[in-house]
C-alpha cells in the first residue's frame, strides 16, 4: 500500500475549504451565545434575563464537543467527496492521468486514472470516509438536539455523490461552483452556527456567503488548470462554458465580491481593528490573482487554500479580541 498515494488522493490543497467553515460558523456562534447574557443593569431583573443565562450556560458547557464533532463531519465529508469524484472521474475517462508522478502541468495523480489503485478500493475508500463522517454527525446531533441537521448532512452526501457520479452529474454541466457555494459555505458555516447557538444570524450568513466564494475560487482554479482534458472528455464545467478568458474574469469577479463581503464583514466582528487581520486574506488575494493571470494554476490552488485557512483564522482572532476587549 503505497501511503503517499492515498494521502494524495484526499486532495490535502482542498482540505482548508471543509474546515474553514466550521471554524467561521463557531467563532460566529460564540459571539452569538454571548448575546444571550446581556441585560439591563436594573433590580430586579426580567426573568428573560435568568432564562438567558441558563441558556447561554448550557451552550457554553456543549461548545467544544459540537465544534470539534461538527469539524470530524467536514472533514471526513470533504475526503469522502474527493474519493468518490476520483472514483467517478477515474471510471468515465474523464482524468487522463497515468504515471507515477506528478505531470508537468502540475496536476496531480489520480489514484483511479493513474492505474495504481483498483476504482473498487477507491469506492470503498470513499464509503469508509463517509460511514466516519455519518457517525460524527449523529453525535452532533445528540448532543446538539438539532435533529434537522441529520436531513442537512443527508443532502450534503447526496450532493456530493452527485457531484460527478450518478447519471447525470451536476458536476459536468457547470453547476460545480453553485454546489459548492451552497454546501461548503452557507449549509456548512451556517449548520454550524445553529448547531453550537441554536440560532443564526444577519452576521453568520455574510461569513457564510464569504466561505462560499472562497471555497468556489478553489473549484475555478482547479478547473482553469483542467479546463483543456474537460473540454476534451466532454465534461462541461463553468471554465469550459465560459472559455479560459471568461472563466478568468468570473474568478476575479468572485474575488472581488469576497473582498467586499470581508471589508463588512470584518468591522462588524471587531471594529475597528478587525480590519488589520483582514489585510492578510487581500495580501492573499492579490498574489492568487497574479498566479492565475500567469497560469500557474498549481500555486494559485495553493494560495486559493491557503485564502480560505487566512479567513478563518482572521473570523476566529477577531471574535476573540472582540470578546477580550469587551
Amino acid at each position: 500500500m503505497n501511503i503517499g498515494l492515498w494521502v494524495q488522493g484526499t486532495r490535502p490543497r482542498t482540505l482548508p475549504a471543509s474546515i474553514a467553515p466550521v471554524v467561521v460558523g463557531a467563532a460566529v456562534a460564540w459571539r452569538r451565545i454571548g448575546e444571550f447574557d446581556i441585560c439591563p443593569l436594573v433590580y430586579p431583573q426580567p426573568e428573560s434575563c435568568r432564562v438567558g443565562r441558563a441558556l447561554q450556560t448550557m451552550l457554553e458547557g456543549r461548545f467544544w464537543p459540537v465544534a470539534v464533532l461538527c469539524a470530524l463531519v467536514a472533514l471526513f465529508l470533504q475526503i469522502a467527496v474527493n474519493f468518490a469524484n476520483d472514483y467517478s472521474d477515474g471510471v468515465r475517462g474523464t482524468d487522463d492521468r497515468r504515471g507515477d508522478a506528478e505531470t508537468t502541468s502540475g496536476k496531480p495523480r489520480r489514484m483511479v486514472a493513474s492505474g495504481l489503485v483498483p476504482a473498487r478500493h477507491v469506492l470503498i475508500a470513499a464509503g469508509l470516509a463517509a460511514a466516519l463522517a455519518c457517525i460524527a454527525g449523529l453525535a452532533a446531533v445528540l448532543v446538539s438536539h438539532a435533529w434537522w441537521l441529520l436531513a442537512v448532512g443527508a443532502a450534503s452526501l447526496v450532493a456530493g455523490w452527485c457531484y460527478t457520479g450518478g447519471r447525470h452529474p451536476y458536476g459536468y454541466i457547470g453547476l460545480g461552483e453553485l454546489g459548492v457555494f451552497l454546501f461548503f459555505g452557507l449549509v456548512a458555516t451556517l449548520g454550524t452556527e445553529y448547531a453550537l447557538a441554536g440560532t443564526v444570524d444577519t452576521t453568520g450568513v455574510l461569513a457564510a456567503c464569504c466561505v462560499g466564494l472562497n471555497a468556489v475560487m478553489i473549484l475555478m482554479v482547479n478547473n482553469l488548470r483542467d479546463i483543456d482534458d474537460d473540454r476534451i472528455h466532454g465534461k462541461r464545467t463553468l471554465a469550459v462554458r465560459l472559455g479560459e478568458r471568461g472563466a478568468r474574469a468570473a474568478f476575479v469577479c468572485c474575488l472581488v465580491v469576497d473582498w467586499a463581503g470581508s471589508v463588512m464583514l470584518m468591522p462588524l466582528l471587531w471594529f475597528p481593528a478587525g480590519l488589520v487581520p483582514w489585510l492578510a486574506v487581500a495580501a492573499v488575494q492579490t498574489c492568487m490573482i497574479r498566479a492565475v493571470m500567469r497560469r500557474d494554476f498549481g500555486g494559485a490552488l495553493g494560495l486559493a487554500g491557503a485564502q480560505t485557512s487566512a479567513f478563518a483564522v482572521c473570523v476566529a482572532v477577531a471574535m476573540a479580541m472582540d470578546a477580550v476587549v469587551s
